[in-house]
């Protein structure tokens, strides 16, 4: 019986266990999914959008006419003192009077603006025209967020390559510390060689804690970008993503993005952040349209009523009144408020031409520096494959010396460290080099989420 609880017991531990610290495994995709359903911005714009949709369609509804229908009902208590009066010199003595009456009435109304130099149909245009720029915001925060999640999934997995390149790096160093044990048991080695190696296993064990704590912080960096629960254990996968790429495809990767001219004007057609800025124009103009027609155009509206009123609900078809007609209405002077109104539109086109301007320039400077970026990185996983086959014939023939006799631990050691950094630099450059890409991407407008 104790051995089945025993049993039951450990079951329970290792599913509990199992269940807790179990990782999740993500892809970039996934993780850029989850950080723009997460992030605040980005749903700040989509209630923007939703509040401005019910603008459009307020201001669509002023096209039509109004219809609006009232009822009420009035009690009127009248209380008169009494005295005398005086008709052709006659004395009439008239007594106190208090009277009640009532009176019921509906009504209908209706308005229509016949015409007002066309505002209200450009009203229209301008709201739609601002639902559009929110629109081409939020296109352009999802592609801002998808950018900073893939900076801190690359990081994250330079920093786990790193973690394998020092685990390997710390095997090698135990193997050694084992042949060198059994060189100083045949008598090819002194313990001093024993000692130096053990210290240099100690730092590499040491090395390797620090990268591992690297990456855990790094993966803690991107469940914040993700704006995820920081404390979830996550497994990063690499799938879409090739670290392995020779210089060859390297180079073929960096032709398609030598011209930046080609670059700039794909940047100015798919960015959605200079769309946004046209469109923003495009709205400054309609204010700017709505400002003078204000000015220049009168205001005519039609209006339509009907009256039903009587002292009582049967007779309150006893008085029926229905009137109609069009008014005319022309701003002379309001306090310089109509004119200010177009001053003001007219400035804020002027900025806003002024800001795509700078835009220009910046998309430019940015696709310029994003493709030197590329250059440079391809340039040094180039230096650095050669540097690593020049390393690794210097590890081996450090090890040849040191076997027969004829070098030192401490060559042995300096090659290997110096092959282990190079490892890492490679491997930091490969990584370097596609995230440079997917930032040309995200500047000519082709990063996708």
């Amino acid at each position: 019986m104790s051995k089945k609880v025993l049993l039951i017991l450990g079951a329970l531990l290792f599913a509990f266990y199992g269940n807790t610290y179990s990782q999740e495994v993500i892809d970039l995709n996934e993780a850029v999914r989850t950080g723009i359903n997460n992030n605040i911005s980005i749903q700040t714009i989509v209630s923007s959008m939703e509040i401005q949709g019910y603008n459009t369609k307020t201001s669509e509804g002023d096209l039509f006419p109004t219809l609006t229908f009232s009822g009420g009902w009035t009690r009127n208590h009248t209380y008169s003192k009494g005295g005398t009066i005086f008709q052709n010199g006659v004395p009439i003595t008239i007594g106190d009077q208090n009277t009640t009456s009532d009176n019921f009435n509906l009504r209908l109304n209706s308005q229509l603006t016949l015409f007002n130099g066309f505002s209200n149909y450009k009203t229209v245009d301008l709201n739609e025209s601002r639902f559009t720029k929110l629109k081409l915001d939020l296109e352009n925060s999802k592609r801002q967020v998808a950018l900073n999640i893939n900076v801190a999934y690359f990081d994250a997995l330079k920093k786990e390559q790193v973690v394998v390149i020092n685990e390997e790096n710390l095997n090698d160093s135990k193997s050694q510390l084992d042949r060198v044990k059994a060189y100083m048991e045949a008598g090819k080695s002194t313990l001093a060689d024993v000692y130096r190696q053990e210290v240099q296993v100690a730092q590499n064990e040491l090395a390797l804690e620090s990268s591992k704590n690297d990456f855990k912080k790094s993966k803690v960096d991107l469940l914040l970008q993700m704006n995820d629960d920081i404390n979830k254990e996550i497994e990063l996968s690499s799938s879409g993503i090739n670290p392995n790429m020779t210089t060859a495809e390297l180079k073929t990767v960096l032709d398609q993005y030598s011209n930046t001219q080609n670059l700039y004007r794909k940047a100015v057609d798919n960015r959605y952040d200079y769309k946004s800025v046209v469109q923003d124009i495009n709205s400054r103009m309609l204010e700017l349209d709505i400002a003078e027609r204000s000015v220049y155009f009168p205001t005519v509206t039609a209006f339509g009523d009907y009256n039903l009123s009587g002292q009582s609900i049967d007779g309150i078809t006893d008085t029926r009144v229905a009137s109609y007609g069009i008014t005319v209405s022309y701003p002379i002077f309001l306090g310089f408020s109509l004119d200010n109104n177009k001053q003001i539109a007219e400035v804020n086109v002027k900025q806003r031409k002024d800001e795509l301007s700078n835009l220009e320039l910046q998309i430019s400077a940015e696709v310029k520096k994003s493709v030197l970026d590329l250059e440079t990185a391809y340039k040094q996983a180039q230096i650095l494959e050669t540097s690593i086959q020049s390393a690794e014939q210097d590890k081996l023939l450090a090890e040849e010396n040191y076997r027969v006799g004829l070098g030192t631990i401490l060559e042995v050691q300096t090659a290997t460290i110096a092959l282990n950094n190079l490892r890492i630099q490679q491997s930091n450059a490969v990584y370097n080099f596609l995230l440079a890409k997917r930032q040309i991407d995200y500047y000519i407008g082709a990063l996708t989420y």
